[in-house]
């Protein structure tokens, strides 16, 4: 059938490169070099990064100044009778360190969001890396498409070319007319059309397939069946498996718990602050006193803003918003992945239910060219009969691959929708660059937030 007929052919024609690749390989290929993809890795590395930066709130700071150079002084405890201008050379040098004791959970809060956030990043990047599957999925089996198409008009313009020899060799042996020639002759003259449309949309494939995935196109393709894929029996059941491992509705799902952290984090100021702090100095020639001067403190030290010009209340009132906001986005964001589900089950569900009748005309369209043929050369059917019977053929062959084609990618849509595709394609995304073993603890601790 047709369908051995598509997974089997070769792009030698109008290819230029000499390798071959399967879907798989393709897609691998181009995941990390994809520049959406890349952008997506280095923004999540980046966000880990900050999950890095709040956990610093937790920790001590450690300051250090030091200082030397000229002084001049002239007040009430400089020379004998307090008048006289003192000039010396001062010297400086302190240590501080600071480590906060409470500050409102505004640390915790911010750890939080920091790790809300470096969970929708990752699964931002699975978006990504979602988005350009399938993409390159499309590009790959519209590759294949247009190949079908290509040979079947190649296969076409060759049928007419025979009648057209059959036509002529009859017409020089005086039993055919001028008008069957001329006939067979603007016949042949649209199959050519048609073989060089055919090129030119081949042609179209293969420039997209270098956009998409950033390599020429291979010259032998393998046809990109899902035979190893379960697709769920029902639209309902798909649609639950969406609703569960979609990176879009991860995304939204970490987006708002981030926006719930930012809310939490922006009452800190409602608390008061409590911080340690130890300072020691060691300073010489200061304040227009000759020798040195040393001080060491260690302190428990209480802030508390009590009134800011409403800006606290602002700011809380404002992350609630941002709250509900995020929620809405949310929301939009399930009925979009519902709706992709449903159209692209749909979509496979038709097509589905067409492609035996499709099989079925080709097969009729076949048996009755060969019947007319028969029929054409013992003079019970005319050349107009025949040539008819040929673009039937033509015809129905192309809405047979077109037909196929269309419902591989409704199954890999369908996949996608249900945001299991990469997992399909056995396909992985790199770990986050953290820089260090220590830091590392940031990824278990995204996992368990989105587990939790």
């Amino acid at each position: 059938m047709l369908r051995a007929m598509i997974a089997g052919v070769l792009i030698g024609t109008v290819s230029t490169l000499s390798y071959a690749a399967s879907l798989e390989e393709v897609v691998t290929q181009g995941l990390t070099d994809n520049p959406n993809v890349q952008r997506a890795i280095n923004y999540r590395n980046s966000v880990y990064q900050e999950v890095r930066q709040a956990k610093g709130g937790y920790l001590p700071t450690v300051d250090v100044s030091a200082g030397y150079g000229y002084e001049w002084t002239n007040n009430t405890t400089t020379g004998a009778n307090g008048l006289d201008d003192v000039e010396l050379k001062r010297g400086e040098a302190g240590l501080s360190i600071r480590q906060m004791l409470f500050d409102g959970f505004a640390t915790a809060n911010e750890v939080d969001r920091q790790k809300a956030r470096a969970l929708s990043a990752d699964k931002r990047l699975v978006e990504s890396a979602e988005s350009y599957a399938l993409d390159a999925t499309r590009a790959y089996i519209e590759l294949n498409r247009r190949h079908a198409l290509f040979q079947q008009a190649k296969e076409t313009l060759y049928n007419h070319v025979k009648i057209y020899d059959r036509i002529k060799r009859r017409s020089e042996s005086g039993l055919g007319a001028l008008a069957s020639i001329q006939q067979a002759e603007g016949r042949l003259a649209l199959a050519e059309v048609n073989v060089l449309a055919a090129e030119n949309n081949l042609l179209d494939a293969q420039a997209n397939f270098q956009r998409v995935t950033g390599v020429p196109a291979p010259e032998e393709i393998v046809y990109p069946e899902l035979t190893n894929i379960s697709i769920p029996e029902t639209v309902t059941e798909a649609t639950e498996v969406a609703m569960s491992n979609h990176p879009t509705l991860q995304v939204a799902e970490a987006d708002t718990m981030a926006a719930v952290a930012q809310y939490n984090a922006a009452k800190r100021n409602y608390y008061p602050r409590v911080d340690f702090e130890v300072d020691r100095t060691w300073n010489n020639d200061l304040d227009g006193v000759d020798g040195m001067n040393e001080d060491l403190t260690a302190m428990v030290r209480m802030r508390y803003n009590l009134y800011n010009g409403g800006v606290d209340q602002a700011k809380v009132r404002q992350t609630q918003y941002q709250i509900e906001e995020a929620k809405a986005v949310q929301n939009n964001a399930h009925r979009d992945v519902m709706q992709s589900v449903e159209l692209s089950w749909n979509a496979f569900s038709i097509l589905s239910r067409q492609v035996p009748y499709l099989e079925q005309h080709v097969a009729a369209s076949q048996e009755t060219r060969n019947s007319y043929l028969k029929q054409f050369n013992i003079g019970q059917r005319s050349l107009l009969d025949l040539l008819d019977t040929e673009n039937e053929v033509f015809s129905a062959k192309n809405d047979l691959t077109n037909a196929l084609h269309d419902q591989l990618i409704a199954k890999y849509r369908v996949v996608n929708g249900m945001g299991t595709l990469l997992d399909s394609l056995n396909l992985s995304l790199p770990e986050p660059n953290l820089g260090d073993v220590e830091e590392k603890n940031q990824l278990a601790d995204a996992k368990s937030m989105e587990n939790g």
